[in-house]
């Protein structure tokens, strides 16, 4: 995919979640409320061995307090990496993985139409062969994230986040991966 059409996609999802803000006044995102997000994400990564990622799957979570929410989220990845070092186009394999996850997230802006939260999370990240090839096949994997919620309805919400996930070791046997998630927000 071309850089100009992921800019074009990337702007025309911000666009459609700032206009979209009108359309509902949400509840507010209270104690005791649960939510179920399916998502789905892409990353760009520090290891020069990993091409690219891409996330699916979703996540369950509960307000514990007004704007402060555990949840617990589990990830399916699709990664395209390097065998060797070395090499050419026949020298990248495409890897399934599965992390789950625990997150704490703080909505510290929480209107009637939009909100804005930061998370962190700590989990773990499985694969048939080591991520990245050099690495290991379990590893621990630790999330920051920050983001926003536009309502759609008053249990319906679009979530948009920018996050940054670290996954195994801080050295080569590593990856810093940065990108972030688009989600859908179903609470009740």
């Amino acid at each position: 995919m071309s850089t100009a059409l992921k800019r074009s996609l990337v702007l025309g999802l911000i666009l459609a979640f700032g206009l979209s803000a009108n359309l509902a006044a949400a509840k507010s995102l209270t104690a005791g409320t649960v939510y179920i997000e399916p998502k789905v994400g892409l990353y760009a990564n520090s290891n020069d061995r990993i091409s690219s990622m891409f996330s699916y799957g979703g996540e369950l979570g509960y307000f514990v307090a007004d704007g402060f929410s555990l949840g617990f989220e589990a990830l399916g990845y699709v990664i395209t990496q390097k065998r060797t070092a070395w090499g050419g186009n026949g020298n990248y394999e495409t890897v399934n993985a599965f992390s789950p996850i625990g997150m704490l997230r703080y909505h510290f802006v929480n209107d009637e139409k939009f909100g804005v939260f930061a998370g962190i999370g700590l989990g773990g990240f499985f694969s048939g062969v080591p991520v990245p090839r050099n690495g290991y096949s379990s590893n621990l994997t630790e999330v920051g994230e920050v983001g926003f919620d536009v309502f759609l309805t008053d249990n319906v919400s679009m979530q948009l986040a920018g996050r940054y996930q670290h996954i195994g070791d801080f050295s080569n046997k590593g990856a810093d991966n940065w990108g972030g998630n688009l989600a859908v927000k179903y609470a009740f």
